[in-house]
């Protein structure tokens, strides 16, 4: 398996659980980078893969050869500071393991976002809506609290955001995630938009 572990802003105290453990267990643990390094070598000695400037997919590409056939026997950890699915060389590095394994199962583990560090860091406090973006064309939206998911949904789609997730009481008893949309929902939903 091929885990991609989120190690967030670079506060060694906003590790996850679930992070440590993956690190502490894993077969072999890959970090691009000396500041991912750092929080690692806290716990085990990971071997440092450097992803230089417009060089990644061909890291990506050499890493991944290296790696892909062990992935399905062993569990592999690639450890990166933010988020594994946000601006991350784990995205490049699971799309040239699947071409050569397509049959690897993936694993990500979230962590703590450096977005609500800052907020918690600033004592600023979100009471009815926040956008997170680089940009004003997002290709991924989430709309939380989405109470309100049929008609969210349909707004979603008329703005070009094809690809609809719903997702309620994530990691909570009840957990649902489906392509399908109810008019109505908990609390705690929350709807991912992607444009395709």
């Amino acid at each position: 398996m091929l885990i991609g572990v989120s190690l967030g802003p670079g506060d060694p105290e906003l590790l996850t659980l679930k992070a440590i453990r993956v690190i502490k267990e894993a077969d072999e643990v890959i970090v691009p980078g000396e500041n991912a390094e750092k929080l690692v070598r806290l716990y085990r000695e990971p071997k440092v893969v450097e992803f230089p400037m417009g060089r990644g997919n061909e890291v990506a590409r050499r890493l991944a050869d290296e790696i892909a056939e062990r992935c399905r026997e062993e569990n592999i950890a690639f450890c990166c500071l933010g988020d594994a699915v946000l601006y991350s060389t784990f995205s490049l590095l699971v799309e040239e393991v699947l071409k050569i394994t397509p049959d690897v199962e993936i694993e990500i583990v979230p962590g703590v976002s450096v977005v609500f560090s800052a907020l918690a860091i600033t004592k600023t406090f979100v009471r009815k809506s926040l956008l997170i973006t680089v940009d004003f064309e997002p290709e991924v939206v989430a709309v939380l609290k989405a109470k309100r998911s049929g008609e969210i949904a349909e707004r979603l789609m008329s703005m070009g955001f094809r690809d609809i997730k719903f997702i309620e009481r994530l990691h909570m008893e009840g957990q649902r995630i489906s392509d399908h949309v109810p008019k109505e929902a908990d609390y705690f939903s929350l709807i991912l938009g992607v444009r395709r």
